[in-house]
């Protein structure tokens, strides 16, 4: 069984990497290293979550909620996990996989949202994972990536680290049908 700890993998720098700063117009220049649009201000969205960890018992029913429909969607699936990655699942994602016993790493662009996930955490970016490929065979993204510049990247860096019969399991707002959610989830990370 192979698993991961944040000692076991290369840890970037937690926080923005001086990329991708919004202009004052809302939109930034290109990236260098892949011509996406930085949308989002990653520094500015590592702050909000920091505070969003103090208050996070506010919104606890939605996250509890979206939690539980990816737990029931992991029940369908018949096959036992190794290697687990949560990607800014506060907490509760990997409360929830130490509870089916699947080993689990962590992560969270907040080092406040990263500790409440201990013991195995680490604070990186969803759109620069550190890991290796085939590292995982189950990858959990629990209300996280709705912050995210390139998605399609993050879903590819996704796809890499899983091995060839991995599960990628994720919910996020999505508009018109989860507007209450993704504004709920705004208003609580931005308060």
């Amino acid at each position: 069984m192979r698993t991961h700890s944040p000692a076991s993998v290369q840890q970037p720098a937690c926080g923005h990497n001086g990329k991708g700063r919004l202009g004052k117009t809302g939109l930034s220049a290109h990236t260098s290293e892949m011509n996406t649009p930085a949308i989002f201000d990653h520094r500015a969205i590592r702050l909000h979550r920091d505070r969003a960890a103090g208050r996070q018992a506010l919104i606890s029913p939605i996250l509890d909620a979206a939690t539980a429909i990816l737990s029931d969607r992991l029940d369908d699936v018949a096959r036992p996990f190794t290697a687990a990655l949560d990607i800014g699942g506060r907490g509760l994602v990997s409360q929830m996989l130490a509870e089916r016993h699947i080993p689990t790493l962590s992560m969270d662009i907040s080092a406040r949202q990263a500790a409440l996930c201990a013991p195995h955490a680490l604070c990186a970016s969803p759109e620069a994972l550190p890991f290796a490929p085939a590292s995982f065979d189950l990858v959990v993204a629990c209300l996280s990536l709705h912050w995210v510049n390139d998605l399609p990247g993050t879903f590819m860096q996704i796809r890499q680290s899983l091995r060839p019969d991995g599960l990628f399991l994720a919910c996020m707002p999505i508009l018109p049908t989860l507007r209450p959610l993704r504004s709920a989830l705004e208003r609580a990370e931005l308060a």
